[in-house]
């Protein structure tokens, strides 16, 4: 039996050679499809770069906030938001005045106008 198995490999030795190279060539590209190419690492390499920096500055903002609102405003702070809203509120004040003023005018007019245009 094994001088039959080796006259048959003697006879398809040529066939066997010929198509050997082909057929690794084809295994070798169907390899190359499935993993990826040093241009997708690169990319992806970039990608998590990027990823790392943006991530760094959300940290660096969040942790800012959190500080932001831990930290509770001082007297000082505050005696000067409340004056600030005290000028703000008397200013709305001096132009309500001031409103009241120019609608009692307008009144007086009308009124006047009125009693006049009675009389005739």
């Amino acid at each position: 039996m094994p001088s039959s198995l080796l006259n048959i490999m003697i006879d398809l030795w040529p066939i066997i050679s010929a198509i050997t190279p082909i057929l690794f060539g084809a295994g070798f590209l169907y390899l190359r499809t499935q993993f990826p190419t040093k241009a997708d690492f690169d990319s992806l390499a970039r990608t998590v770069g990027d990823l790392a920096n943006r991530l760094t500055a959300t940290t660096t903002a969040v942790d800012h906030l959190a500080q932001e609102q831990d930290s509770a405003p001082t007297r000082i702070q505050l005696m000067e938001k409340i004056a600030a809203v005290d000028a703000r509120v008397s200013g709305v004040e001096r132009g309500l005045g001031s409103i009241e003023r120019q609608l009692n005018s307008t009144n007086d007019y009308l009124k006047i106008l009125v009693d006049r245009g009675l009389d005739r």
